[in-house]
């Protein structure tokens, strides 16, 4: 997948004008999943002896990128939706997001009859989604 970062916004210290956090903007999409992410980056996840002043763009996009495969399994799905031909369902997309620690991801998922080995996509529910999008999410993300 392919991961555009799209802003970066430094936080800055009032009483000594220091960056004391960076919140980065993510986005990528795949033909079965797209989510967008405002990641915060905090001074614990630096090297040690290195400043947010030290790194550049790019750097702090490979921060925010490597935080990635541990915050995507932890989603929360708020819904889904079935989208229908000639009155059968043919695929559906899951909506997700995670707002927590400063950082907020949002993910949709289209999945289709494929995702679901053992059953008709008409018939399945909430844990089946849950558990197909995860499956994606791993292979896209991967944590190790």
């Amino acid at each position: 997948m392919e991961i555009i970062n799209q802003s970066i916004q430094y936080q800055m210290e009032t009483s000594t004008g220091n960056t004391d956090s960076v919140v980065v903007g993510l986005h990528g999409k795949t033909d079965k999943l797209e989510f967008s992410a405002n990641l915060t980056i905090v001074a614990a996840d630096l090297e040690v002896g290195t400043t947010f002043d030290d790194l550049s763009k790019k750097q702090l996009s490979a921060l925010a990128v490597k935080k990635l495969p541990k915050l995507m399994p932890t989603l929360a799905y708020s819904n889904y939706q079935f989208f229908v031909q000639n009155d059968a369902p043919v695929r559906l997309t899951a909506y997700s997001d995670l707002s927590s620690n400063g950082s907020y991801i949002s993910l949709s998922s289209t999945l289709d009859q494929s995702d679901f080995t053992d059953k008709a996509i008409e018939s399945v529910g909430y844990k089946d989604v849950k558990s197909a999008v995860k499956t994606i999410i791993s292979q896209e993300f991967p944590t190790s």
